[in-house]
């Protein structure tokens, strides 16, 4: 009984289609009207789609993409998990991606360290192999100790590491990454040396420095937002052009003197090949949450500025970033 059922409500559905089609291409005769693609992609999504973050839980990237899909599924009634994928540089996440169907529903949740690791071969994937959909946060490196750390200031960071080279142990997310380069351009200006220890993931630069495994880093600030914002952790320099709203008190690397100046995005890619019509849908779905109000107070408190790029500027950008940080890693020993 069952399979007659099931045989009956196949027939329905394929006679539905079947009209629904014809119905649609009479349409278009008579209007003169392309068919429309997404007549078959309409109602993406029909299952679950995961988010797959390409780092591990706890940092700012991971803080990012929970919350995505928290409001993905408030503000578009989606089915949404979180996948953790880290490791690689972001490679395993992003081989997760390419390995699936472009389909759209494997979303890949991803940094800007994305250009870095390609540059190094780290990441053995071309930025062709992505459709780069939305920047939704942007953020700037900050050279970050404890609170009873005796270096108030850039310069009495710069001066101590001068006078005793390689004096402190200096970390951060990723080896060669976005803080790292921000570390060298500090170096290369501040005419000091300095070693540095990767972590795999932000959330673990902020136990190393609480946990005195390090003596600083270089990190978004959101990476120790509570300690931040309690003053357990302090802020000698960030990388913005001026005093960001949400620091008011922490001074910038250019008001002490060093021309150190840029900030790391996170967003969102799926595979190349993923049809206009769902990643139409999908760029929908990002509009709904970032007009929520709950969208605007996460970014708030968690201290972060809202790029508004389209998928065109995002590639154009993302292929700019990887030809200048190909050159930089180049000169700085990173590549032969």
């Amino acid at each position: 009984m069952q399979k007659t059922t099931t045989s009956v409500n196949k027939s329905r559905g394929l006679g539905h289609l079947l009209r629904s089609t014809i119905a649609a291409f009479c349409v278009a005769a008579v209007t003169g009207a392309a068919v429309p693609r997404a007549a078959v992609a309409a109602d993406y999504p029909t299952k679950a789609v995961t988010l797959v973050v390409w780092s591990g839980a706890g940092g700012a990237l991971d803080t990012y993409g929970r919350k995505l899909a928290e409001l993905l599924e408030k503000e578009s009634g989606w089915t949404v998990k979180v996948d953790n994928r880290a490791g690689g540089s972001g490679a395993v996440g992003l081989s997760q991606i390419v390995t699936q169907p472009a389909d759209g529903y494997n979303i890949l949740v991803l940094t800007g360290t994305l250009t870095f690791g390609i540059a190094q071969g780290l990441i053995p994937f071309k930025v062709e192999d992505l459709r780069l959909l939305r920047a939704m946060q942007s953020e700037p490196s900050s050279l970050a100790v404890l609170s009873s750390s005796p270096y108030k200031s850039v310069d009495e960071f710069v001066k101590y590491m001068k006078d005793h080279p390689n004096g402190m142990k200096v970390g951060g997310h990723s080896s060669g990454g976005f803080h790292q380069y921000m570390l060298y351009q500090m170096m290369k200006q501040g005419g000091f040396e300095s070693g540095w220890i990767p972590h795999d993931a932000s959330g673990k630069v902020t136990l190393a420095l609480l946990g005195k495994h390090i003596d600083a880093a270089m990190m978004t600030p959101s990476t120790a937002l509570s300690q931040v914002k309690s003053g357990e952790i302090k802020l000698l320099g960030v990388s913005t052009a001026e005093r960001s709203p949400f620091l008011p008190d922490a001074p910038t690397f250019k008001e002490q003197g060093f021309d150190l100046e840029g900030a790391i995005w996170r967003g969102i890619a799926v595979k190349a090949g993923t049809p206009d019509d769902v990643v139409a849908s999908i760029q929908t779905a990002i509009d709904k949450v970032t007009a929520s109000a709950e969208w605007r107070k996460f970014q708030e408190e968690q201290f972060q500025d809202s790029p508004n790029w389209s998928e065109e500027e995002f590639t154009s950008r993302v292929k700019k970033d990887l030809a200048e940080q190909a050159e930089f890693l180049k000169s700085a020993g990173f590549l032969k």
